[in-house]
């Protein structure tokens, strides 16, 4: 029985021989797809890493190159300023100057060495400096008008012509610049103001240092005086012949390159004097320079003179600070301010005192209405 049943078994077929060569086959192609996966997988990677690396260096590369190139530039620049430096003229000579002209000029003239004068100016503070110094201009002004007795006037002064609707603009001046505390002071002022700077002495040596920090200046040029009792050392006289004149403006020319437009410091006397100005305006169209009249005295030579030589004149409409009051600068400077209203343009001249400066630092809202610019721009 037990014999019959193995013998009903179905018996197990034995693979073909194509079928194992078709199982091996399926197992070598798997195989090899696996391997060539992961080749690609790794010549891609090799691909993108090496694409990266090279990538990096080029942008490594420029990056140095524009290091290199910007260290190259400023190297430029700074060797640049140095030979601008260079050519910049020297200081005045510490040894106190002389002026033959000095000597002849009245017995206004201080008395003190000039030495002991300079070295005690150096040495005091900005409020010292404030206290001590005249107002210049201001004073030989008021000077003028009580040796007169009537309100000093402009003769024939010719204004620009501004199209209708051209906003009003107004030039500040500020004389007698001399000391650092005071340039440092006008920076602070959040508008247009033009700097007029004294030729350097041995009092106030920085000046040609000081003017190129401002992107335009003035020289205030020291003019011989009706009442001012302390001259600038070489100041203009009205005895100065053309060629002192010229030695003295070609002098101030090469300490101030840059500078072309000169106002009078006092001067009270000299631009009422007719042959002095005509001497003077005639050197300074020669040597490409243009004057600007303070109007320290009523009747100034300088509108006639200016044209007799085709040059233009640009006068001054109001003194800001006849009086140091804060509250009468204010005054002033509103008064400036509706003098352009009404012209078209006005140039205001103040001096470096501590209350101006202060005042127009902090009165731009009584600028209203107007277009501050430096005097080159009028």
């Amino acid at each position: 029985m037990v014999k019959k049943i193995k013998e009903k078994r179905p018996k197990k077929e034995t693979p073909s021989l194509n079928e194992i060569k078709s199982a091996k086959l399926k197992k070598y192609s798997l195989i090899l797809m696996l391997i060539l996966t992961l080749s690609m997988i790794a010549f891609g990677t090799y691909l993108y890493m090496t694409t990266s690396y090279q990538h990096y260096k080029i942008v490594q590369k420029d990056q140095k190159a524009s290091s290199d190139a910007l260290m190259q530039k400023m190297k430029q620049m700074l060797d640049e300023e140095k030979a601008r430096q260079a050519t910049l003229p020297p200081p005045p000579s510490p040894v106190a100057e002389t002026n033959v002209s000095t000597v002849v000029e009245n017995n206004q003239s201080s008395e003190k060495p000039l030495e002991n004068n300079e070295t005690h100016v150096v040495q005091q503070t900005p409020e010292e400096e404030s206290k001590a110094q005249e107002r210049s201009e201001v004073h030989d002004y008021e000077r003028s008008l009580k040796e007169s007795g009537k309100p000093a006037r402009p003769h024939d002064i010719v204004r620009k012509k501004y199209p209708e609707g051209t906003t009003p603009r107004l030039a500040i001046i500020i004389d007698d610049v001399s000391f650092p505390w005071q340039t440092r002071s006008i920076k602070e002022i959040p508008y247009k103001v033009t700097p007029s700077f004294f030729p350097p002495t041995k009092g106030h040596p920085e000046t040609v240092r000081m003017s190129h920090e401002f992107p335009f200046a003035m020289i205030h040029l020291p003019m011989e005086s009706k009442n001012y009792s302390s001259p600038e050392p070489e100041t203009l006289n009205i005895v100065d012949s053309s060629e002192v004149i010229e030695k003295r403006i070609k002098r101030i020319k090469e300490w101030f390159p840059q500078i072309i437009y000169y106002n009078n410091h006092t001067g009270g006397s000299y631009t009422a004097d007719y042959n002095a100005m005509d001497r003077l305006v005639k050197v300074l169209k020669e040597n490409g320079l243009i004057f600007v009249d303070s109007r320290t005295v009523g009747n100034s030579k300088a509108p006639e003179i200016t044209k007799k030589y085709g040059m233009f004149l640009y006068s001054r409409d109001v003194f800001l600070d006849n009086s140091l009051d804060k509250n009468l600068i204010r005054i002033q400077l509103k008064e400036a301010v509706t003098k352009a209203k009404k012209f078209g343009y006005a140039i205001a001249i103040g001096h470096p005192h501590k209350n101006t400066l202060e005042v127009l630092r902090d009165s731009k809202d009584l600028l209203n209405g107007v277009e501050m610019v430096y005097l080159k721009d009028l």
